[in-house]
């Protein structure tokens, strides 16, 4: 082994607590010094990312953000302070960066992450993660990591919820649960509705842990984890390729990289309540008592057919999740529909697949028909 190939003995004091974890060691060390990862966004996920990427000891760090520093900020963009206001973000992070290591190379991108540089940039890098905050920029670095077979982590926050997509090459992408950029005016963005810094602090240091552990290859499938901060609750959803997917699938019709497919699809004003008016989920008890109500929902039971033969709620029409592409003529538009499956993993998943085709009026059950039977009608057999 030579000396570039082996850890100074700076680097084993430095990093002494991760290198004794199982599965690091020196040998992942190296791997993580050696690794080159690309930044989108240097914000209030960014950041963290950043932050715990450097301190980790990767080696190599490319961060592209078009920004500059401002007040309003630094509530959650952490690695910038009021001595960086107006600078370039670019460079305000890396100056934070190299503070903590000061080995480490960075890259900068001011010019930020657009269809002329994005091949390029994904090429020259190991791991993609994004932490951009418009969906035109997230869905170009999907389809640039899909294209380029790279590995992407996705985060999203609003308010004290938060999203984490672990999107790895040939096992599913951020297309198989969104397959159209939807209409930006469809969700609310964090200048609207607002966010806790701290939100940005725990799903920006999530994505921090997976992009760790895909370059330790740690990860062999693509994995979506919802997160709501204030409830102290996450749920973890596995993930697998959508055959009919434009990105992955085989009959993949984005086979390239152009300006007009990134401009944000913008609709009619709707006449009924859009998806920032209606929640990502609701309980049992709300549930309830709108399906006893006299505009009831319709609720869409995504289990497979021998669950719903065990036990089933009065009402459900059943759609298995994997039929749901398929079958979406049965799925109505023009009334609220309730996903509910065991325990919510699965109609969560539907739920996300329903909202990205345009679907405004679509909320997962929360707890499945597990909780109906624990909370609403202990009639219902469990299992």
């Amino acid at each position: 082994m030579s000396a570039d190939q082996r850890l100074s003995d700076h680097e084993r004091a430095l990093y002494s607590r991760q290198i004794r974890l199982p599965g690091v060691g020196e040998s992942g060390q190296l791997r993580l010094r050696e690794a080159k990862v690309l930044i989108l966004g240097a914000g209030g996920l960014g950041s963290p990312v950043g932050l715990y990427l450097a301190a980790a000891g990767v080696g190599h760090i490319g961060i592209a953000d078009p920004d500059k520093v401002e007040i309003s900020n630094l509530h959650r963009q952490v690695v910038h302070g009021f001595d960086t206001l107006g600078l370039p973000k670019t460079v305000s992070a890396a100056e934070a960066l190299g503070e903590i290591n000061p080995g480490l190379k960075v890259a900068l991108h001011p010019e930020g992450f657009t269809v002329e540089n994005a091949a390029d940039l994904v090429a020259r890098h190991d791991l993609v993660i994004d932490g951009t905050d418009n969906f035109a920029t997230r869905f170009l670095a999907a389809d640039a990591c899909v294209l380029g077979r790279r590995p992407l982590v996705h985060g999203s926050v609003l308010r004290s919820t938060g999203q984490v997509g672990v999107f790895l090459p040939g096992a599913g992408c951020y297309r198989c649960l969104y397959p159209v950029i939807p209409d930006a005016a469809s969700v609310p963005t964090c200048a609207d509705a607002g966010v806790f810094g701290a939100t940005c602090g725990v799903i920006g240091s999530w994505m921090a842990s997976e992009g760790i552990s895909i370059l330790l290859g740690r990860r062999n499938q693509s994995q979506l984890f919802v997160v709501d901060v204030e409830a102290g609750s996450s749920r973890r959803l596995a993930l697998a390729p959508d055959p009919a997917c434009p990105s992955c699938g085989p009959a993949a019709t984005i086979l390239g990289l152009e300006k007009g497919a990134y401009a944000p699809v913008v609709c009619a004003a709707p006449t009924s309540p859009t998806m920032s008016e209606t929640p990502l989920e609701i309980t049992v008890e709300e549930a309830s008592r709108l399906l006893s109500g006299p505009n009831p929902p319709v609720l869409l039971d995504v289990r497979e057919p021998d669950e719903y033969a065990v036990c089933r709620i009065d009402g459900s029409r059943l759609i298995p999740m994997n039929a749901v592409p398929s079958r979406l003529a049965e799925v109505p538009t023009d009334v609220w529909v309730l996903v509910q499956c065991h325990h919510g993993g699965r109609s969560m998943k539907v739920t996300q697949f329903l909202r990205s085709k345009g679907y405004a009026r679509v909320s997962n059950l929360q707890g499945g028909i597990d909780a109906w039977s624990l909370k609403v009608d202990p009639k219902v057999p469990r299992y």
